[in-house]
């Protein structure tokens, strides 16, 4: 889906802001926006300076590739500086209405609110069109791939062998290349969130994707 949004920049010669599942943690903005490279990811363990965002897209931006795709996680964080209060032109108003927010850092929730965020601030600090698409639990739907397949299988094989071996209490993960069997007091009543020092972080910065701010 996310092919299709950045195909669909490249044709229109926009900006493409996309928001995606992550209310929480942005392991899933981070590894679909790795897999399409994605100009910029958003994600709530890295507040982003969209000024810098905006810095990113107009040196990535050119008459040769005159468009760009920003993945954004529904719960990412900004962070506000004092910014220019030059009045916007009645255009560049009218399109963003949230150009005058409250300052401070604050967290996007509701669906949909991300991606617009985004775009209509962007507009202000780029001549580009932006525009938002909201992907959300869309991504949910469609076809299992062969992958969705075999892991799906490998779950359910997983837990009768568990059940065989009079394990009790447990949840069947995947921690490649094997299926592990951790205890439910270890997977429930914690969220998992991207570390700073994550490979994925580290292969997002080797492939020139900016994720908010300078790390």
């Amino acid at each position: 889906m996310l092919e299709k949004a950045r195909q669909g920049a490249q044709s229109a010669r926009k900006i493409a802001v996309v928001e995606v599942l992550g209310e929480q943690t942005g392991w899933l903005a981070l590894q679909a926006g790795i897999a399409v490279c994605a100009d910029a990811v958003l994600i709530p363990e890295i507040p982003c300076d969209l000024d810098g965002v905006a810095a990113r897209l107009k040196e990535k931006m050119s008459p040769r590739r005159p468009y760009g795709l920003v993945v954004v996680a529904e719960g990412a964080k900004f962070i506000d500086k004092e910014q220019d209060q030059a009045k916007p032109s009645a255009l560049k108003a009218s399109l963003s209405p949230l150009a005058t927010g409250e300052a401070g850092e604050h967290v996007i929730q509701r669906s949909g609110l991300a991606a617009e965020t985004v775009a209509t601030r962007l507009q202000l600090l780029i001549a580009e069109e932006t525009y938002p698409l909201v992907l959300g639990p869309w991504t949910r739907g469609g076809s299992p791939t062969a992958v969705d397949r075999q892991l799906g299988l490998a779950y359910g094989a997983a837990a009768v062998q568990a059940i065989k071996a009079g394990k009790n209490g447990v949840m069947v993960s995947f921690m490649p290349p094997d299926m592990k069997f951790v205890p439910l007091a270890e997977a429930i009543n914690k969220v998992r969130t991207v570390p700073a020092d994550s490979l994925f972080v580290k292969i997002a910065q080797s492939l020139g994707i900016f994720l908010g701010r300078e790390l």
